[in-house]
């Protein structure tokens, strides 16, 4: 593999102050580069590297709003399970047809209407 070098132009404090983080990590430019266009040329992506404080937020409000989803995720098969109208562990969707789902409910409303009325059944 035949080498090439590169020269750019940066802030001489940005460059101070990156070359001490590498440092630290046991990173230099050089291999940070190459780990760059490593990436590039096999993802074919350009990564993200927008770090302000407006995206840092926006990636934080993501993160809660797919904690949210996850923490959601199985409802559905809880309920009908507390209703009693699928065993624990079932797939609602092998376990109750949309017909008996819709008789259920509709069952459920007379109830209420039978209660709220007074009537008797």
């Amino acid at each position: 593999m035949s080498m090439v070098q590169m020269n750019v132009r940066i802030d001489a404090d940005v460059k101070d102050d990156v070359d001490e983080i590498l440092k630290r990590k046991g990173k230099n430019p050089s291999s940070v580069i190459r780990e760059l266009w490593d990436f590039i040329q096999d993802s074919g992506e350009i990564p993200d590297l927008d770090t302000s404080v407006e995206k840092k937020n926006q990636e934080l409000e993501k993160r809660k709003k797919l904690e949210k989803i996850d923490n959601m995720s199985g409802i559905v098969p809880r309920t009908l399970s507390d209703m009693g109208l699928i065993g624990r562990g079932d797939d609602p969707f092998k376990s109750i047809s949309a017909k008996e789902l819709h008789d259920y409910a509709n069952e459920q409303r007379y109830e209420d209407y039978i209660q709220e009325s007074g009537a008797a059944r």
